[in-house]
């Protein structure tokens, strides 16, 4: 006989059942915490650039794809002074996602060319994701400029401003060859202003443009490279292997090059062109909070698909390839390491050839 009060074995757990009734019809019904609102800019490059087109796509899909974190694409000048003005700026640190490429990282941490000026801890840079990966080479309307020595005597944009990357790293293979560097003209100016100076007849030679749009070794111009080739005969001048090999041997630049197969570039490319490739990627600085990494990571990946919508660059990003930019796992936001581990991503690299 059971004492008054006391519980059958039937009625406990009857009674345990809708206890857990209850709690689960809470905790289903119970509201998400919100996140807290967050503002974030996005800086790549000038307009007429493959990487700017990327910054306006990766800034729509977070506006379309989050509920807290709002993005803002801007042109920026390039990776130098993306990273001086944070440098300068520490109160933008946390809210600025920029474009930058192992090139300029390797650069900075070196002191080479505008970094010579800015000493700081550039390791506190890290990347959060891929972009793309570019190809830098040089073109001319002239049809006897056949080759890097042709370049003496003439007037040349190697980049936007005396001592940045492509300008380093075009003048440190040159002078490998032998190339007298006082013999040639400089000039500086940005993608579509230096097609543009080309056109009009002011100068002789400019760095072309273009992006890996399928593996191994599909190649598409960047837009401003695309409008000139539309509109001239454009002749690409190659940059020689050894001499490549022999840079990079010598300083230990993270550069790479590859033969672009015949006609791909231009109708008037009737051999294989020598360009010089990179990865490129968007960054942050380290005190980025790691919700905001997470958030624009988890965007990326859900759209991977999309972003080949907006240029062919595009192309390389799936959800497989977010952390394939030929870097060590130290180079990645701490956030992108977690979010690449938990989703089964390589840390890893193209094959590009």
């Amino acid at each position: 006989m059971r004492k008054k009060g006391s519980l059958t074995s039937t009625g406990f757990l009857c009674l345990l059942v809708t206890l857990v009734s209850v709690f689960l019809t809470m905790g289903a019904s119970a509201p998400a915490a919100a996140q807290e609102q967050f503002k974030l800019d996005i800086s790549t490059l000038p307009a007429g650039f493959s990487s700017y087109i990327m910054g306006v796509a990766l800034a729509e899909q977070i506006n379309k794809n989050s509920t807290w974190l709002h993005a803002t694409a801007m042109e920026g000048r390039g990776p130098a002074e993306h990273m001086k003005t944070l440098v300068r700026k520490p109160e933008k640190r946390k809210n600025y996602l920029f474009f930058n490429t192992p090139w300029d990282i390797w650069e900075a941490k070196h002191g080479w060319g505008a970094y010579k000026k800015f000493p700081f801890n550039y390791d506190e840079f890290r990347f959060v994701s891929i972009l793309g990966i570019a190809g830098n080479g040089l073109c001319t309307l002239d049809p006897n400029i056949k080759s890097l020595r042709d370049l003496v005597g003439k007037k040349v944009i190697f980049d936007s401003a005396p001592g940045k990357s492509r300008q380093m790293t075009f003048t440190g293979i040159l002078k490998e060859m032998g190339i007298p560097l006082d013999k040639i003209k400089y000039q500086y100016s940005t993608g579509k202003m230096a097609a543009d100076t080309l056109r009009d007849g002011l100068v002789d030679v400019i760095y072309t443009g273009h992006v890996l749009k399928k593996l191994p070794n599909t190649w598409a111009n960047s837009p401003f490279q695309a409008e000139l080739v539309a509109t001239k005969k454009v002749y690409f001048i190659s940059f020689d292997l050894e001499a490549v090999k022999a840079y990079k041997a010598k300083t230990g630049h993270p550069l790479g090059v590859v033969m672009v197969p015949p006609k791909m570039l231009s109708p008037y490319q009737t051999e294989a062109n020598g360009i010089l490739i990179k990865p490129l990627g968007f960054c942050a600085h380290i005190s980025m909070p790691d919700r905001v990494v997470t958030e624009v990571l988890r965007v990326v990946y859900e759209n991977a698909h999309r972003f080949k919508e907006y240029n062919p660059i595009g192309a390389i990003i799936t959800k497989n390839t977010l952390a394939s930019l030929s870097i060590p796992e130290a180079a990645y936001h701490p956030a992108s390491v977690k979010f690449f581990k938990e989703k089964g991503i390589k840390i890893t690299g193209f094959d590009v050839r």
